[in-house]
């Protein structure tokens, strides 16, 4: 790495002027934020950290200065993240930031066999056989002023990521891999800049393809009502109501307030300020049924229980991380689907071989040397 220079901080609209022109004269930036998710439907962000190739580093504080000089900047220069999901998700919904040329190197590594997802610290230690500070992972960004410590970690997370692009890069094009990490870190920003979809993983219960058609379509309009409750209060929407009271109600379908109250473990707050929601969502899901979210048969389930030993088996052998490989929704749907739900680099790297097991042309067996595919 470049030795470190003093870090700039932005607290005002008048220091971004040198920032700007780094962005604009960059070939790409090294990007991390600090933010607070705790009790929040939507994280709350406290720093944004950039680096660049000559070592010089930048925290901009969003808590004292506007960001949406950054908007154009960022739209139109290369970025280098480490598991970026919650950093772009972050910039686009404060200022529509839209950059779409991203570099991951928690995918990078996951497609050299380092797994995923791993932790930062873990692969600059592994790699670059340095040691990150784990003295502020807990700190309070939102307090000011921000001391030397927490500005000292913030941009060491980000200053690192540059070695860590450089060094995968590398080794992913001397196995032919490097298009499938840019693909992926493609994907993976595009959809931080959609708006997220309500979490139905009650449809992914064990109990879920046993619940009558009624009940199913109370889970739904419960989960969609408490989503939307969540994001207007900007708080998680379990907050709003359990998973488990979300099921003993979809199971009892009152129809008062009165009869939603009768089980002894709803708090009585809740039905007194949302009582009377609760009672019209489950209504409304009697009377209108609303789209349901994929459900898997017992079938299904089993057969993608299988698929997660076929993905550890195969990542194995490529050595790909296998929950990169096949995360648990895309191997759920390719249960329902078949090899075709498998496309992109996915398909490249393992579709022959998934459309082999799933045909039964090829099967997994136990050997001395441990499972394989035959």
């Amino acid at each position: 790495m470049s030795s470190p220079q003093p870090t700039q901080l932005i607290q005002r609209r008048s220091e971004f002027g040198p920032l700007l022109d780094a962005l604009t004269g960059a070939s790409r930036v090294a990007l991390d934020t600090e933010f607070h998710a705790e009790r929040r439907y939507y994280p709350e962000l406290m720093l944004v950290q950039f680096a660049f190739e000559d070592g010089s580093t930048w925290v901009v504080d969003p808590q004292s200065v506007d960001l949406s000089p950054l908007k154009e900047p960022l739209s139109s220069t290369a970025v280098i993240v480490h598991s970026g999901q919650q950093d772009i998700a972050i910039l686009w919904r404060e200022f529509e930031a839209t950059p779409t040329d991203v570099f991951d190197v928690q995918i990078a590594a996951g497609l050299l066999g380092h797994g995923y997802p791993t932790r930062l610290g873990t692969l600059v230690q592994r790699c670059l056989s340095l040691e990150l500070s784990k003295g502020a992972t807990l700190s309070n960004w939102a307090a000011r002023p921000l001391s030397p410590g927490q500005i000292a970690y913030a941009v060491d997370d980000v200053r690192v990521l540059f070695p860590l692009a450089n060094l995968f890069e590398r080794e992913l094009g001397q196995r032919n891999r490097l298009e499938w990490a840019v693909e992926a870190s493609k994907s993976m920003a595009e959809q931080c800049q959609r708006r997220a979809p309500v979490d139905h993983n009650w449809a992914e219960w064990e109990i879920a393809s046993q619940l009558d058609a009624t009940t199913t379509q109370i889970m739904t309009n419960l989960f969609e009502w408490r989503d939307q409750k969540g994001r207007d209060k900007n708080q998680p929407p379990m907050y709003m109501l359990s998973d488990g009271l979300a099921l003993d109600i979809a199971r009892r379908q009152p129809q008062t307030v009165e009869a939603t109250a009768e089980n002894r473990r709803i708090p009585q707050g809740l039905i007194r300020r949302m009582g009377h929601e609760i009672v019209a969502t489950v209504k409304k899901g009697i009377d209108n049924p609303p789209a349901l979210p994929f459900i898997p048969t017992r079938t299904e389930a089993t057969r993608a229980h299988a698929l997660d030993l076929w993905s550890l088996v195969e990542g194995a052998r490529l050595e790909i991380a296998p929950k990169l490989l096949l995360p648990k929704k895309l191997a759920l749907k390719v249960a329902h689907h078949g090899p075709a739900a498998l496309d992109g680099w996915r398909s490249d790297a393992a579709g022959d071989s998934l459309a082999s097991f799933l045909s039964g042309d090829s099967a997994l067996r136990l050997t001395d040397g441990g499972p394989s595919l035959t």
